[in-house]
């Protein structure tokens, strides 16, 4: 039952910007649950991913097949000439390539340090205040209009990328950071959305493999069976798609700014819960 709950947790936080992360460790203080680490947050970050492959899929499938078609072609001492639909695919494969490099070092050289504050309610609840605020300036400062995927540069692939990788820490939102970012780089809502998940495709798969042995063998002695495991990964699946559409519908009509309200007032609950009982 906890692991479906900290499932349910983890699809609906996941994708709205309000830091899952955050959450788990809250929701992992409150009930009084001892996890392996960040082993049992990346088997539900895999159900996000399934989630996105879902929601996605027209997406990933021609950026794929488009991108694999470039290589071979390339290969053969050719130069790709797509056009219209599979030139955007072509562009968007590289951006997410070049997105992914800052996440990649950021994740490596830094989730040593992070994955102590996975222990830390105070961490969460500061860094649930920053995201918060991220949230209302960016949102409340932005207008309409902005660039698609077609008119994005490498370099605002590399922020965006940097931006998400920021995001190991415990209560900064992946998805906030990764959408705020898009936004302060001039990207137009949808471009900003499509973008923020079909990167985080690459980071979810990299943390799930990088923690593959840690997961089978930490499933002795920590009171989760490898059936806790799959009952946690179907709920955030589930709940991720339906997370995914209210995002979408909540960030066209120009309202991520809501979700700064929310984090500031779970952010500065948390920090006087853990001044109290502390």
């Amino acid at each position: 039952m906890v692991a479906i709950l900290l499932g349910i947790i983890q699809g609906i936080t996941e994708f709205l910007p309000v830091s899952s992360s955050g959450h788990l460790v809250l929701a992992q203080r409150l009930l009084g649950v001892s996890f392996p680490g960040v082993t049992f947050e990346v088997v539900v970050h895999f159900g996000s991913l399934l989630a996105i492959g879902l929601v996605f899929w027209s997406d990933i499938v021609m950026v794929l097949r488009t991108f694999f078609l470039g290589v071979r072609a390339l290969l053969i001492g050719k130069r790709p000439s797509f056009r219209g639909e599979q030139q955007v695919a072509w562009r968007f494969a590289w951006l997410i390539i070049f997105g992914s490099i800052p996440t990649f070092f950021m994740g490596v050289f830094l989730e040593p340090v992070f994955e102590g504050l996975f222990h830390s309610v105070a961490t969460v609840g500061i860094m649930l205040l920053v995201t918060g605020t991220f949230l209302w300036l960016i949102e409340r400062n932005r207008g309409t209009g902005g660039k698609g995927i077609s008119e994005m540069e490498p370099l605002d692939a590399v922020f965006i990328g940097f931006a998400q990788g920021c995001a190991i820490m415990p209560g900064l939102s992946r998805s906030g950071t990764t959408i705020a970012g898009a936004l302060l780089r001039g990207l137009d809502r949808d471009a900003a959305m499509r973008y923020s998940f079909l990167l985080a495709l690459p980071a979810i798969t990299g943390a799930t493999l990088f923690k593959l042995g840690d997961i089978v063998t930490a499933t002795t002695g920590t009171g989760l069976s490898l059936l806790d495991y799959a009952l946690g990964l179907v709920a955030a699946a589930v709940t991720g798609v339906m997370a995914l559409k209210v995002l979408f519908r909540l960030l066209r009509q120009g309202r991520l700014y809501f979700f700064g309200y929310y984090c500031w007032f779970v952010g500065l609950l948390t920090l006087g819960l853990n001044y109290l009982y502390q």
